[in-house]
């Protein structure tokens, strides 16, 4: 029950950390901003956001490849839908456009780190030996 408390914490992490993302990407994306290097932040905060997902899961989870799946399963069908809905509530409309064009832009993105992530931490962590 413990280790299952642990996924769903890391989950929610997952999707709080994607909602930032989100909302650091629509604040560059302003046309007086940095537009010209947006493609630069998306790749360089998904990079920073594996790193941290490394982190995360190989001191939280440890080797346990069902804790991939119990931590995606929750962030891409309740988690994600809910926190997104929470943003764009409190949001006003142009910045909600925007938010939904870079959740929709980015999403497989910020997928792709959090698998990447959470893969090579599981790979590379040490078994746990239970004595």
């Amino acid at each position: 029950m413990k280790y299952l408390l642990k996924t769903q914490i890391f989950a929610i992490l997952i999707t709080f950390s994607w909602i930032v993302y989100l909302v650091v990407l629509a604040f560059l994306d302003q046309p007086d901003r940095a537009l010209r290097c947006i493609n630069s932040f998306v790749f360089g905060l998904a990079i920073i956001l594996a790193v941290i997902y490394f982190v995360l899961t190989k001191y939280l989870l440890g080797r346990n490849w069902s804790a991939l799946l119990l931590v995606l399963i929750s962030y891409l069908l309740l988690y994600k839908p809910i926190f997104q809905e929470i943003l764009l509530r409190i949001t006003n409309e142009s910045y909600g456009s925007i938010i939904k064009f870079l959740s929709l832009s980015t999403g497989t993105v910020h997928f792709l780190a959090v698998v990447i992530g959470m893969g090579f931490a599981i790979l590379f962590s040490r078994p746990q030996v239970n004595n």
